[in-house]
């Protein structure tokens, strides 16, 4: 998906790797824009744009102060303050004659559902606007930066020992150097020892993850210019740039490097390396990039047969950057923020350049009914310069006493050994693709007109009843992290249509249904293990098949029964049939029928609550996930010993929340509100996913706190 932030890109490169980590605190936004089908947003558009809207330099004048504060459970004590959880958020807005200026902080440190993590952020937010006749301009910046006490490992069990001799399961990620053996469960499965011995307790069996850190600096810089030559004729111009630094330092294989003895540091021999045991990993990665874009609108233009249209182009330039590097340091050092020194295992440079070009046109074909119609085009160089490149991580090799070749390594202690290449390399390739699409909006039922404030437009008539829809061809980036991903990687193009309805005719309610289909080439996935440098893995299934429907429904009660109280209901639910329907796994098995990994065919939310024209609401939650698996082969739950691979149950949770606004009598110059909320009320203990292990899902959180605006 493409991710947004006031119409800049902020996935961490569209080009390169279109995951996203960073998303704007809540407490700064002014709305979330969701927009499916439209050829105006690429890449990673097979499932549509999300555009997250600061608050603007212009708009009422206004400062607010909110804080809140709570707990979130846990099986045993967490890396420090127990649990706590906190927030904390002040912003102002000011307008002057022409000028506009707006500045917000919002803090946050809270528990993960670990034990062992812990979640800091501080991000501050400003823009300055300037208003003229015919033209506006703002420049904005986010600083955002991000300390945690966190990493991607989770459970797992060592592969079961052939001869059977082992009583229980073998957790890879505990060894005691002293001791020199694993740690001993007494369940057979990673499932059972999840939720019979372990739960949040991380540390019960990896005590070494206390040290491990996530560090993250995120700085964006925009400026945006707008000229209206008239009512129907304007332009806007941006330029913008992002520096994502994001480091991580974690324990090696589980050990704990503190209980380390000796003072080894990892050796290079020929084609291998030799990784003694308790060192730490550091994942360096840093994303630069920098765009521009140009974009007009002339509304109202002639057609044909008497039609207007009102069009939309632009152009896009972007150039991305993305470092990645990973080393380990000596045995028994503890990595931290800022350390690069080590033996490093991995190193590749990417670049990106790209020219993106958009041309759609609104059709109002009559009073009812419209057409969009429109194309995209992307042409993109990537290249890229490995210095060192690793193997997959399931072709390394543990040795419990380190000797190879008749020489010993590390005085006979346990070592990793797996496959680096260190031959530099540097290669690129070019492509461009053509992305048609083409959207309706057809009125139904409820026609009323509405003025425009287009010049030569006459009133907008509108329904309260709608259906839309439409088609788009997409494109979807490949993550280009490892060095052994394919290069060139085949693209992934997806062809989908929805068609649905919105109403709000039936007094009370209001009520939006879509179905859609999705045909995807080359999908990726990721895989549940990482290589021997702690890349994800991804591949790519060669074809699969998403049909699915989505609705929204809310019933108020007021307009029945009038008086000062409105009982409502609400709910969501998304039901996709993603399927495999063609390709085959590493060994030529066909995978077609399977479903595919990671996503839940079925995911609901049903709200009760009470509303109150005198300040207060109440409501209650039920959410539903439901089950996924985690791999192209659909691994049944408990079919990995290991516990990288298999179905994650399906779960309920129970959430609520409370709101009270002070009476303005009592406070005429300000809004006081007092909220109160949970998450999770029941505390259920479940599998929130396997990436690298059996992860759980964040614990009985219950916050409460206030908000002050003047």
């Amino acid at each position: 998906m493409l991710v947004m932030e006031d119409g800049r890109p902020i996935n961490m490169s569209l080009w390169l790797d279109p995951s996203t980590h960073y998303t704007p605190p809540p407490e700064r936004l002014e709305a979330v824009e969701v927009v499916r089908g439209s050829v105006i947003y690429g890449p990673n558009n097979n499932f549509g744009a999300i555009n997250f809207r600061n608050f603007q330099p212009f708009g009422p004048d206004e400062t607010v102060i909110s804080g809140e504060g709570g707990a979130v459970s846990l099986d045993g004590p967490s890396l420090d303050d127990a649990g706590s959880a906190a927030k904390w958020h002040v912003h102002t807005r000011k307008t002057s004659g022409n000028w506009g200026t707006v500045v917000s902080y919002t803090g946050a440190n809270a528990q993960g559902a670990w034990d062992s993590e812990r979640l800091r952020y501080n991000d501050f937010y400003a823009a300055l606007g300037w208003k003229g006749v015919k033209s506006d301009a703002t420049v904005s910046a986010v600083y955002f930066r991000q300390r945690d006490n966190y990493d991607e490992a989770n459970l797992e069990f060592e592969e079961e020992e052939e001869d059977g001799d082992e009583e229980g399961g073998d957790l890879a990620e505990d060894e005691e150097l002293e001791e020199e053996e694993e740690t001993s469960f007494r369940s057979d499965t990673v499932e059972e020892a999840f939720f019979k011995e372990i739960g949040h307790c991380k540390t019960c069996y990896n005590p070494g993850s206390s040290y491990n850190t996530y560090n993250a600096d995120v700085l964006l810089l925009q400026g945006v210019y707008n000229y209206y030559f008239n009512a129907d004729t304007t332009l806007n111009y941006r330029i913008y740039g992002q520096h994502h630094r994001r480091d991580r330092y974690q324990n090696f294989e589980g050990a704990n490097p503190a209980a380390a003895e000796g003072d080894f540091t990892a050796l290079f021999l020929d084609d291998e390396v030799v990784i003694p045991e308790g060192v730490m990993l550091g994942r360096l990665r840093t994303y630069n990039f920098v765009g521009t874009a140009l974009q007009t609108e002339f509304a109202n233009r002639p057609l044909a047969f008497g039609l207007t249209q009102d069009i939309q182009a632009g152009v896009r330039y972007e150039h991305h950057n993305f470092s990645n590097a990973n080393f380990f340091g000596r045995q028994g050092q503890i990595l931290e923020d800022g350390d690069e020194k080590g033996a490093y295992v991995f190193d590749v440079d990417t670049q990106a350049d790209a020219w993106s070009f958009f041309l759609q046109t609104s059709i109002p074909v009559t009073p009812a009914l419209s057409i969009v119609p429109g194309a995209r085009l992307d042409h993109y160089r990537i290249s890229r310069d490995i210095r060192v490149g690793s193997e997959e991580e399931g072709e390394g090799e543990e040795l419990e006493e380190c000797e190879i070749g008749g020489r010993e390594f590390f005085d006979g202690e346990e070592c990793a050994v797996f496959e680096v290449d260190r031959d530099p390399l540097s290669e690129a390739f070019t492509e461009t693709h053509v992305l048609p699409g083409i959207g309706f909006s057809w009125g139904l039922l409820g026609k009323h007109t509405v003025p425009t404030g287009k010049s030569l437009e006459l009133p907008k008539t509108t329904y309260h009843t709608t259906m839309y829809g439409g088609y788009n061809r997409g494109l979807t980036m490949n993550v280009l992290r490892e060095s052994n991903v394919r290069f060139p990687p085949p693209s992934e193009l997806g062809d989908n249509y929805q068609v649905g309805i919105r109403s709000t005719g039936i007094k009370g309610v209001t009520l939006d249904v879509a179905g859609f289909y999705k045909l995807i080439e080359n999908f990726q996935v990721k895989g549940s293990s990482t290589d021997a440098a702690g890349n994800n893995v991804y591949t790519n299934l060669d074809q699969v098949e998403i049909p699915g429907v989505e609705m929204y429904a809310r019933l108020d009660t007021r307009p029945f029964i009038g008086g000062n109280l409105n009982p409502f209901l609400e709910g969501t639910f998304t039901y996709n049939d993603g399927t495999i329907t063609e390709g085959a796994d590493a060994d030529g098995t066909s995978l077609v029928g399977n479903l595919i990994p990671e996503v839940s065919r079925e995911v609901a939310y049903l709200t009760a609550g009470i509303e109150s024209v005198k300040g207060w609401n109440a409501s209650v939650s039920w959410v539903y996930r439901g089950g996924f698996f985690t791999d192209e082969q659909n691994t049944p739950y408990g079919g990995d010993f290991s516990g990288e691979n298999g179905f994650v149950p399906s779960v309920w949770l129970l959430n609520a929340r409370a709101n009270y606004t002070v009476p303005q009598n009592l406070m005429p110059n300000a809004d006081l509100v007092f909220f109160v909320s949970g998450e999770n009320l029941a505390d259920k203990l479940y599998i929130t996913d396997r990436e690298d292990g059996v992860k759980p899902g964040l614990g009985r959180t219950l916050m409460a706190g206030a908000r002050l605006k003047w």
